[in-house]
C-alpha cells in the first residue's frame, strides 16, 4: 500500500502546483463573489426571489395549519438538522427572514442545527 507521500511523489502534485492552484481559488472566490452581488442588485432577479420566499412561507405556514407535522423532522418525526436534513439537531440557530411588516425588515427565525454543515 502507497503512503501519501509516496502518491504526492508519483502523481507529480507538488507544493507550486497547490499554490497556483489556491490563487485560482481566490480568484475564483472574488469573481463568484462579485457576480452574485451584481445578481441580486438586479430588480428583476429581487422580484422574483421575494416572489419564491412568499410562496415557500406560505406552504410552510399550510402544512403547519394543516398538522403535516414539524418541518425539519425526519418520516417518523425525530428532529432534524434544517439546513442538511440528514444528522439529528444538537442545537438551534437563529436566522434572519426577510419580511415586510418587521421593523427593520427582517425577523429572527430559529433553525435546528446538527453542528457539522
Amino acid at each position: 500500500m502507497r503512503s501519501k507521500v509516496d502518491f504526492g511523489v508519483l502523481s507529480g502534485f507538488s507544493a507550486r502546483k497547490r499554490r497556483d492552484a489556491g490563487g485560482l481559488c481566490a480568484k475564483r472566490r472574488a469573481y463568484n463573489r462579485a457576480y452574485m452581488r451584481a445578481w441580486r442588485s438586479d430588480p428583476r432577479h429581487q422580484r422574483r426571489e421575494r416572489a419564491n420566499r412568499e410562496r415557500a412561507y406560505y406552504e410552510r405556514k399550510l402544512r403547519e395549519v394543516l398538522g403535516a407535522g414539524p418541518v425539519f423532522a425526519n418520516d417518523c418525526g425525530v428532529p432534524m438538522c434544517g439546513l442538511c436534513g440528514k444528522l439529528p439537531r444538537v442545537a438551534e440557530i437563529l436566522r434572519l427572514r426577510i419580511c415586510d411588516h418587521a421593523r427593520g425588515g427582517y425577523v429572527p427565525v430559529r433553525i435546528p442545527y446538527c453542528g457539522r454543515c
